[in-house]
């Protein structure tokens, strides 16, 4: 028995352990090759922020949890296949720089014929002091020379916008697809821009206890171009790419709800590997216990400013078929100091 739970805390800690590999140079014997990186590679970085609170709180833990909510459209599809009715998903963040983040997620579980759903992301950025760069004077008329101006201009704003439609379905006792294919925009004062993006994951229950793998392709998709624009420019912007990841996960129950006992402790973990930047790990620990109140926290390894997070929740039955939920998220993000995280939740 102690050599079964060994195993599959080695698996569940691979990641981690092969943390300390990433973004190594060393190959053999002789020189090593010269450092490179992929950072700024991709755009569209909205994408990568988190979209509950929830995983927010896990240590950003996307693929391998399991027993998803509507949020799992955001996600790893797949796992919006848990829900046995329809669920409904609102959260809200203030990001850095007071930017403000929403994100909504509706789905219904059809049966025989899988589950689908509806879910947009909205990011403001507020408003912007316009400014030019021009010939300027001072108040007795003496040349300033060339220097930024703001007087007079006005403002400014730019959003990002994401809406996706979801499919999700139950294979066998194991195995559980789905995907979510999501409009893509972003627009800055007049210059707009807009592409498509695909998500695809997969969850496989093993069968050893609760162990389960996951995999997990983001943001799938062509680049994408300013295309409308003033010529205020001296040339076309450049074609953006999408910024797509490729994860790999595994989650384990240490502790399983009982007929007498319903606790869950849950220890989740996955590898990232984005075509932006250098391979991350997410960790996180979720304990579920009294029925209705959760307690997480994570780590994220290998990011420029992210680290530890932890969070809590809780969900209320008013009756059979009306369940209310509420999460909270708090993430370490360093010199950006830490942003706070809300989702709301309704389950029918």
């Amino acid at each position: 028995m102690k050599m079964y739970q060994s195993s599959i805390l080695l698996l569940l800690l691979m990641p981690v352990l092969s943390q300390s590999q990433v973004g190594s140079n060393q190959v053999g014997w002789g020189v090593d090759p010269m450092e490179i990186s992929r950072v700024g590679a991709a755009g569209w970085q909205f994408l990568k922020l988190p979209t509950d609170a929830r995983s927010s709180a896990l240590g950003g833990v996307k693929s391998s949890l399991g027993y998803g909510n509507a949020n799992s459209a955001f996600n790893n599809p797949a796992s919006v296949s848990d829900i046995p009715g329809a669920d409904i998903q609102l959260s809200t963040m203030n990001w850095v720089a007071d930017i403000q983040y929403n994100s909504l997620s509706l789905v219904k579980n059809l049966d025989a014929w899988g589950t689908v759903g509806v879910n947009c992301i909205y990011l403001n950025y507020g408003d912007m002091i316009r400014t030019k760069v021009a010939q300027g004077f001072d108040a007795a008329g003496n040349d300033l020379g060339i220097v930024p101006i703001t007087d007079g201009l006005g403002t400014f704003t730019a959003h990002d916008l994401a809406i996706g439609v979801l499919y999700s379905r139950r294979i066998t006792d194991f195995l559980q697809v789905g995907g979510n294919l999501r409009y893509t925009e972003q627009q800055i004062d007049d210059a707009k821009m807009g592409s498509w993006a695909l998500d695809i994951g997969t969850m496989y229950w093993t069968g050893i206890g609760s162990l389960r793998i996951s995999m997990l392709g983001k943001n799938f998709g062509p680049d994408g171009e300013f295309l409308s624009y003033e010529g205020r420019i001296a040339q076309a912007p450049a074609k953006i790419k999408m910024p797509m990841m490729f994860i790999l996960g595994a989650a384990y129950d240490i502790l399983q709800p009982s007929n007498t006992d319903q606790q869950r402790l849950t220890v989740a973990v996955e590898y990232v590997k984005p075509n932006d930047g250098p391979e991350k790990v997410n960790a996180g620990l979720e304990y579920f216990f009294f029925s209705n109140i959760y307690l997480r926290g994570g780590y994220r390894f290998n990011y420029d400013e992210e680290s530890y997070t932890f969070g809590f929740g809780a969900e209320y039955s008013i009756d059979d078929d009306l369940k209310l939920k509420m999460d909270y998220a708090y993430a370490n993000v360093g010199r950006f100091n830490y942003v706070n995280m809300l989702t709301f939740g309704f389950g029918f």
